[in-house]
């Protein structure tokens, strides 16, 4: 077996805080909408714009959630069942938790852009970059 059961609930149990981390900020932009007036026209881009968040946070949030249930299901079918669980069911939540992280990875470095280019003006951050980069050339050295 390509995981053994104790790598194979590490990696549910991530999923599993994953998803609630999700679920607590979905949570938190519903109810941002229902606070704000249904007849105030004036804020329905704003209602607009925290929709959006949903869209992108559903993204990382539907695979991880299929992760998570695959992975559970994979960990219990033989338990339960006494018969081997189907090979595709490990491939797929696996696939899955990838793709979930990568969403995550990619929401956070777009939020980490937005907030750095509003704070700092773009000369500021190309000489933060550079000075970063440095430091994984150094770091990478003293590594090998």
């Amino acid at each position: 077996m390509l995981f053994s059961s104790d790598k194979l609930l590490a990696i549910l149990g991530i999923a599993v805080a994953l998803s609630a981390y999700l679920s607590g900020i979905r949570l938190f932009l519903i109810q941002k909408i229902r606070e704000i007036p249904k007849e105030d026209p004036e804020k329905a881009e704003k209602k607009f714009e925290i929709q959006k968040q949903l869209g992108w946070l559903t993204l990382a949030d539907a695979p991880i959630v299929l992760s998570a249930f695959l992975l559970g299901v994979k960990l219990l079918w033989y338990p339960l069942t006494g018969i081997p669980a189907p090979d595709w069911i490990l491939s797929l939540g696996l696939w899955l938790f990838l793709l979930a992280g990568t969403m995550m990875v990619i929401q956070h470095f777009l939020a980490w852009h937005k907030t750095l280019t509003e704070l700092l003006p773009i000369g500021l951050l190309v000489v933060i970059g550079i000075l970063i980069m440095f430091a994984l050339m150094i770091w990478k050295t003293f590594l090998m």
